[in-house]
């Protein structure tokens, strides 16, 4: 088994799920995509509950051996590996413009109403 480690916390699940979202999240390295995945989650009372994460190339996660988990269990069934999105089916994340590019598409929408306000009627 293995832990992963968020920002927001840790999730402890499978070795294969585990490789396949790091697959996952590398494949998306090239691209400005996110992606919200269900993924199968040891509980602290021993249950097995699916989780939803929202991950991306930006997200930075840590994966390490599962510590102090004996597995007296199959791994295989008790975290079934889910399908990802392909990375062809995701969308694309537009980036926010800046500040700077906002003023200057204002001033120039500014300036475009000007000339035709200024110009005589016909």
């Amino acid at each position: 088994m293995k832990s992963i480690t968020f920002a927001s916390g840790t999730l402890i699940t499978g070795s294969a799920v585990a490789a396949a979202l790091l697959d996952h999240v590398s494949q998306m390295s090239s691209a400005n995509t996110s992606s919200a995945v269900d993924i199968p989650v040891l509980e602290s009372n021993g249950t097995i509950t699916t989780h939803t994460i929202v991950v991306s190339s930006a997200i930075q996660f840590d994966v390490a051996d599962a510590d102090g988990e004996d597995n007296p269990f199959d791994e295989d069934e008790r975290f079934p590996v889910p399908e990802f999105p392909e990375l062809d089916t995701m969308v694309a994340v537009v980036p926010p413009t800046t500040a700077a590019e906002d003023a200057s598409n204002f001033d120039r929408a500014v300036a475009e109403l000007d000339t035709i306000l200024d110009q005589p009627e016909a």
